[in-house]
């Protein structure tokens, strides 16, 4: 079983990227692989608006990817900031990125 990290925006239209962010999530896991989705965990219990906050739960996430053996980018509405950050991540550890266009 793979364990993929799930790159997907957050802020903003926050309701509307949690939704994606769980459709991506049940995407991998009916692909038989493991989800890991750092915006759906940090956010409970750090305040996303606080720039130190999201900037430690962001770095707990990248952490976290190393462990990861692929990284799945759902791309459909653009790249955040944020992902952009994962993804640049994501290839100078030399993990596969794949592009999800819609879920």
């Amino acid at each position: 079983m793979k364990k993929i990290f799930v790159c997907s925006p957050f802020a903003g239209e926050i309701d509307r990227n949690v939704r994606i962010a769980k459709k991506l999530c049940r995407m991998v896991m009916e692909a038989g692989n493991a989800p890991f989705a750092p915006h759906l965990l940090y956010p409970r219990f750090t305040d996303d608006s606080d720039p130190s906050q999201r900037a430690a739960g962001i770095a707990c996430g990248l952490a976290f990817m190393e462990n990861c053996d692929e990284v799945w980018a759902f791309t459909g509405n653009g790249i955040s900031s944020g992902m952009r950050r994962e993804i640049e991540h994501a290839r100078h550890l030399g993990k596969p990125v794949v592009g999800i266009a819609e879920v």
